[in-house]
């Protein structure tokens, strides 16, 4: 399956938090950028893409950065 985050800032720091990492048992890797979407294919065992929005977005607002920057997960 795979995710789009939509983020005007720090679009490097999401895509090196998020790609060849396994966070919450999905595993994230990415794929392409397009403007300020970035797809992320993910893989797991019993993983649903609610499972895997949810958990990006959580990794993304546990960070310093992520705290303070408007973005979007959705399942593609």
């Amino acid at each position: 399956m795979e995710i789009i985050v939509k983020s005007p800032l720090m679009a490097d720091k999401i895509k090196d938090l998020l790609n060849n990492k396994i966070i919450d048992g999905a595993g994230f890797v990415f794929e392409n950028k397009k403007g300020m979407e970035m797809t992320f294919s993910v893989s797991g065992d019993a993983i649903r893409a609610e499972d895997a929005v949810s958990i990006a977005k959580k990794a993304i607002k546990s960070t310093d950065f992520g705290k303070g920057i408007y973005f979007s997960v959705v399942s593609k």
